[in-house]
């Protein structure tokens, strides 16, 4: 395991060249996946003495796109909007779903949750690749979101392949292994990399666009 290195397109994400980038994000709200919550909290007790730079609550997300040809501070408010408006449009084709996170998966440079099935997942991110692509053109980004998979933790030094395998040992004893996790809508954000911290944070362009047409889904 090597520590994490945040990527612009296929290169190296630097704060310098690009303070921030716009993504579309599934953002995950822990208060409306209880068991979700549950397992992430067995996975960080289960590493909490590994080098290793857990995802706060609030910053859980799945990557459908980044928009890598171009700083946040480069686009203006009047293609921000085209953005949202756009997706807004593509979004209305995908139903709502639920998908299962798990099994908790010791990658090369930090902990990730697998996600499935892939299907809807893949749709949901042609959806939104499309509507990029219709504001700026299929060269609009050079990122590869490759499947698709929730992080839960960026590793922040190097670890033996000894080391390696007792966090696989570990993580695999945390039950639960897996929780659903509801899908309802994606977010445009404006996304900050933090090298050094290893964290990842942003700040909405606009409100959840909504799958299906139709209202973000709320517990009642």
């Amino acid at each position: 395991m090597k520590p994490f290195t945040f990527q612009q397109g296929k290169g190296l994400w630097e704060a310098g060249r690009a303070p921030s980038l716009i993504h579309a994000y599934c953002t995950v709200d822990l208060g409306r996946n209880p068991e979700l919550a549950e397992l992430i909290r067995g996975v960080r007790e289960a590493t909490q003495d590994d080098p290793l730079t857990h995802v706060r609550d609030e910053w859980f997300h799945i990557t459908l796109y980044q928009l890598s040809s171009r700083a946040a501070h480069d686009v203006p408010e009047v293609e921000r909007q085209s953005l949202v408006s756009e997706l807004t449009t593509q979004m209305r084709s995908v139903v709502p779903f639920t998908v299962t996170v798990g099994s908790p998966l010791p990658y090369a440079s930090g902990l990730i949750f697998d996600l499935g099935p892939d299907e809807p997942l893949n749709g949901l991110r042609t959806a939104a690749t499309r509507a990029f692509e219709v504001v700026y053109g299929a060269d609009a980004t050079a990122y590869e979101t490759g499947v698709l998979h929730l992080t839960e933790s960026y590793a922040t030094a190097d670890v033996s392949m000894d080391h390696f395998h007792q966090i696989h040992r570990r993580v695999r004893r945390v039950r639960p292994s897996h929780a659903p996790l509801r899908i309802d809508s994606i977010e445009l954000v404006d996304v900050t990399a933090n090298s050094k911290k290893k964290t990842i944070t942003w700040k909405p362009v606009a409100p959840p666009i909504p799958l299906g047409g139709g209202s973000r889904d709320r517990p009642t």
